[in-house]
């Protein structure tokens, strides 16, 4: 994932409270709770003791301080009230016992983020020896998998403007075929590009973003074994598997994808663009966040399909900045997805926040979890699977 929309911003009043109370309710396990029919007046509000502790404890600005003494209790409660709803928008308890997977295996995963993070790839800098092996890698997978090129090969060449020079990437392009003529498209996309090094270390990219490139590939490979043994469980529809390149830099590699796809297909319908990018380090709570479903007015009709196997915790919104000195990152803009959004192709992205080991050498496999990994890679393949009416925009 790139960084370079990342900016300062200063603590805010209402997000700290807000995730102070969210807090709250995950260590309750009170995330869930029907609030229709309930009382959330002031007495009702304050009753749980750890919760009003916390609210006492919160500190607000001394000139806000003395304008909140106006607001009557009865403003407080609303806003909670406000909080709570937002805060019960899910089921999950967002613990890591509670993960059960069904079909994904642990140990490929954990192959294919080994390999691509090592030394040997050096970072897997664009333009780089590293990069190259990690195209030969990811193509001689997709060739494994009896994935078809995207033309003539799997690596599909481009170019990209960087100020006042030219420079060249490679995407690595598969297909699988729907059985029957369709122009019905979904893709799945993950960038194989990282930094590289800088003199003598390497920025490894484990979960930025080999797990990405890992998990498709899990997903292409399982896709593959459903039809070869169930073809007619599965959607009539075209897929394609994209590993980019230059994601860092500045997203060219989707850039230059989208302009292909208006060219070589000028009569698809692309379904779904799902965007996989940093989906192996979980934070607290213990969930992967899940943008885009605004461009589905079917979403809450079809997300309890994601998970209703492996009970993976997913949350809509990255969580909001708090504290002083922290960075917000502009979701819509800050991966592959955002040149599908311009283009207005309906995409999903699974990724985490931002962790201290983001962009620096330590992001190495030893720091990944892999069970979280291969729930993510079974929540998106759920994706694959969906009834087209479900995506309809």
């Amino acid at each position: 994932m790139r960084d370079s929309t990342q900016l300062h911003v200063t603590r805010r009043m209402l997000p700290s409270l807000y995730q102070s109370i969210c807090l709250y309710l995950s260590s309750r396990n009170l995330s869930g709770i029907n609030l229709s029919g309930i009382n959330l007046g002031p007495s009702t509000l304050f009753r749980h003791t750890r919760l009003s502790q916390r609210l006492a404890k919160f500190q607000i600005p001394r000139p806000i301080k003395h304008q909140s003494q106006r607001f009557s209790t009865f403003a407080l409660a609303c806003f909670v009230t406000a909080t709570l709803s937002g805060c019960a928008n899910s089921l999950e308890t967002c613990a890591r016992t509670e993960l059960k997977l069904t079909w994904a295996e642990t140990a490929e995963l954990q192959a294919t983020v080994t390999i691509l993070s090592s030394d040997e790839f050096e970072g897997r800098k664009t333009q780089t020896q590293g990069a190259a092996k990690s195209r030969d890698y990811i193509k001689q997978q997709f060739e494994d998998l009896n994935l078809q090129p995207w033309g003539a090969d799997f690596i599909v060449p481009f170019e990209y403007q960087t100020f006042f020079t030219q420079e060249t990437g490679a995407n690595v392009v598969a297909t699988a075929i729907a059985p029957e003529p369709t122009n019905r498209w979904r893709i799945i996309v993950a960038h194989y590009d990282h930094l590289g090094m800088s003199g003598s270390k390497i920025y490894h990219g484990a979960d930025d973003n080999a797990s990405g490139v890992a998990a498709m590939l899990a997903i292409a490979k399982h896709w593959q074994h459903q039809f070869a043994l169930q073809p007619n469980t599965l959607p009539k529809v075209n897929l394609m598997f994209v590993a980019t390149d230059a994601e860092e830099p500045g997203l060219y590699g989707s850039i230059a994808l989208v302009e292909q796809l208006k060219t070589r297909l000028p009569e698809a319908t692309f379904e779904l663009m799902i965007n996989l990018d940093m989906v192996s380090h979980p934070g607290r709570p213990y969930g992967i966040y899940l943008e885009g479903s605004r461009n589905f007015t079917q979403f809450n009709q079809f997300k309890p399909l994601l998970n209703q196997q492996n009970r993976l915790c997913i949350k809509l919104t990255h969580p909001k900045p708090v504290g002083r000195s922290i960075q917000s990152t502009d979701w819509l803009r800050a991966s592959d997805h955002y040149p599908f959004h311009k283009a207005n192709i309906p995409w999903l992205y699974f990724g985490v926040p931002t962790h201290p080991q983001y962009h620096t050498p330590e992001d190495t496999v030893a720091t990944i979890d892999i069970t979280f990994l291969a729930a993510v890679t079974e929540s998106a393949f759920e994706l694959l699977q969906l009834n087209a009416e479900y995506l309809k925009k």
